[in-house]
C-alpha cells in the first residue's frame, strides 16, 4: 500500500510539471495582434506619406510645416511662427477668423501635377471658416489670413480626404496641395 501511494503521488507530481501551455495569470489581457498589425499599417502608411511630401518640398522648395500638420508656402504676406500670425508687406486687413464667410480662388491638386478642381471663370469656392465645410486643413490654414493672400498648402490625408480619398480624382490615403487666394470675407 505504500509503495502504490508513493507511486500514485509520483505520477501525480510528474503529470502535474509536464503542462505544454503556462497558465496566464487573469489580470494579463491577450494580445490583440489585428489591432497591432493594423497600428503597424498605419504607421508605414503615414511614414510613405511623410517620404512623398518630403520628396516634393525638396522638388520645390519653400514649403514650412505648421504644429497642426499641414504645409505651407506663403506667396504674399509673411507667417511668423512665434506670434503664430500672419504678417503683411502690402496692407492691414482684419484677420479671417472662425466663424467669417470667405471666398477663394483656387487650384486643388495631387502632388504629381494632377489637377482635381479648380476655381475657373470668377467662380470662387466661399464657406464659413471653421464650421468643417472644406477640408479640415484648408480650413485651418485660412484662420489668420487677409483679403488678397495667396499660398499654397500641402493637406496630409488625414486632414484632406482620408482613408477613402473622393471616389474620383484624389485616391485613398493621398496628400493634396491647394494653390488659395482669398478673393474678400
Amino acid at each position: 500500500m505504500n509503495k502504490f501511494l508513493t507511486l500514485l503521488i509520483f505520477l501525480t507530481l510528474l503529470t502535474a510539471c509536464c503542462r505544454t501551455n503556462p497558465q496566464l495569470p487573469a489580470n494579463k489581457a491577450e494580445t490583440d495582434t489585428l489591432a497591432e498589425n493594423l497600428l503597424d499599417y498605419n504607421r508605414l502608411c503615414i511614414e510613405d506619406e511623410r517620404m512623398e511630401i518630403e520628396a516634393y518640398i525638396d522638388s520645390v522648395g519653400g514649403f514650412t510645416q505648421t504644429e497642426d500638420g499641414y504645409y505651407y508656402k506663403v506667396d504674399s504676406g509673411e507667417w511668423t511662427v512665434e506670434s503664430g500670425q500672419w504678417t503683411m508687406t502690402h496692407c492691414q486687413l482684419s484677420t479671417i477668423k472662425n466663424g467669417d464667410r470667405v471666398s477663394v480662388a483656387y487650384s486643388l491638386e495631387l502632388l504629381d501635377g494632377t489637377i482635381c478642381s479648380q476655381s475657373t471663370n470668377g467662380k470662387a469656392k466661399t464657406f464659413t471658416v471653421g464650421k468643417r465645410e472644406v477640408e479640415t486643413g484648408l480650413d485651418m490654414a485660412i484662420v489668420g489670413k487677409h483679403v488678397g493672400d495667396e499660398f499654397e498648402i500641402i493637406i496630409p490625408y488625414n486632414l484632406a480626404w482620408g482613408v477613402s480619398g473622393d471616389g474620383g480624382c484624389i485616391p485613398p490615403r493621398t496628400p493634396i496641395l491647394y494653390r488659395v487666394k482669398i478673393i474678400n470675407n
